[in-house]
């Protein structure tokens, strides 16, 4: 079988979920798939993508709208079986005997739009429904995911196959002996001079920043909890919004990291004491399972994405409540007790997820419609 995949969403220099997603997923595949050749497209030269003897790279670039501009006649040309998209969108002008496959990650453009820049919102709508109505099979990343999916396109659910995230084990894993000087290396980096919350991803208004700010804040005013707030990650969007909300309470004690190096992800989780992902709305939350298999407690907004991937391993609270946030932050710091069942109970979620597994499940989603 041959699968043309796009690959241009490994050009852009911002790291986000679905390129850490695209890396790992091919990576898996280049282990367990010796047979079928997978033919990727690029819109100009990338330094990220995976090599293997049936993995084959194609750059043709172009200024703007390479996607429906350039791909849909590279795609004539090559007739592979089967069209893979890793991120939610389909050429407008794919050939009709051509099948296809397409990841929807999330639907955050739909249901939280003021989050988005308008251009953004508006390309996202014309797109993802594109994708959703014209792909032969869709991969949904989590069931809530799904679900969202059937409620606002009306699709039907046979379409749909769930396929998981995984998570990078050697990578991501309890701290070894030799290594607290990585950990120390990195709160010497961003001056985290006291035990600290973590925070991971972009800094933009869908990962309610400011909520966790304003909780916080609350946290110190009300307690005696003497902890630093450790935001880690770059400025995508909107970030003037975000920014304004700090004020001048603890200010000393709330570190925006920017940007950071990929080999400090592991030691700013083993530093802290608890992660937090506080966001309105996420497709998945790759960095819940990234911190329970670095043993640190997790806490998570009670969307119903987040909840299904953290299970009963993750405390919860309403994201729109900055009492409720307060609270849960309180309570896990102040049990340790409860914070050493929940790190026993986040090693066991984890290992119910893995790349590998997730390659699997993409392949035989795309031998099945190769079949169709």
């Amino acid at each position: 079988m041959r699968i043309a995949v796009h690959g241009s969403h490994l050009c852009q220099e911002r790291e986000d979920g679905n390129q850490t997603y695209i890396l790992n997923l091919f990576r898996s595949i280049r282990e367990i798939d010796k047979i079928n050749q997978y033919t990727f497209y690029y819109n100009k030269p990338s330094n990220k993508k995976v090599e293997a003897p049936n993995f084959e790279h194609k750059v043709q670039q172009a200024p703007f709208m390479w996607t429906q501009r350039v791909f849909p006649f590279l795609l004539r040309r090559d007739r592979s079986d089967v069209l893979f998209m890793p991120i939610q969108m389909l050429p407008f002008l794919k050939a009709k005997n051509q099948k296809s496959v397409v990841t929807i990650h999330d639907l955050a453009f739909l249901l939280y739009p003021e989050t988005f820049p308008a251009k953004d919102a508006f390309l996202h709508k014309l797109y993802v429904r594109e994708a959703i109505t014209k792909a032969d099979h869709l991969i949904a990343i989590t069931e809530a995911t799904k679900q969202d999916i059937i409620k606002f396109y009306k699709i039907n659910p046979d379409k749909i196959t769930v396929v998981y995230h995984g998570v990078d084990k050697d990578r991501f894993r309890l701290m070894q002996e030799g290594e607290e000087n990585l950990v120390a290396d990195v709160k010497s980096k961003y001056n985290i001079t006291k035990p600290y919350i973590l925070y991971i991803g972009n800094v933009q208004p869908r990962k309610n920043i400011q909520g966790l700010i304003k909780a916080y804040q609350k946290l110190r005013k009300t307690t005696d909890h003497n902890y630093q707030l450790v935001i880690a990650g770059a400025k995508a969007w909107l970030v003037e919004d975000v920014m304004k909300e700090i004020g001048d309470d603890y200010r000393e004690d709330i570190i925006f990291t920017g940007r950071f190096e990929d080999a400090e992800l592991s030691p700013l989780l083993w530093g802290s004491d608890l992660f937090v992902l506080p966001s309105f709305y996420e497709g998945f939350g790759l960095p819940i399972l990234e911190a329970m298999a670095c043993g640190v407690p997790t806490v998570v907004s009670n969307t119903p994405s987040l909840v299904e991937v953290g299970g009963e391993a993750s405390l919860s609270f309403d994201p729109h409540n900055i009492d409720d946030m307060a609270k849960v932050l309180d309570n896990i710091i102040s049990n340790p007790d409860l914070r050493q069942t929940m790190r026993v109970k986040g090693l066991e979620r984890v290992s119910e997820f893995s790349w590998n597994r997730c390659a699997k499940e993409t392949i035989q989603v795309i031998k099945e419609v190769n079949s169709l």
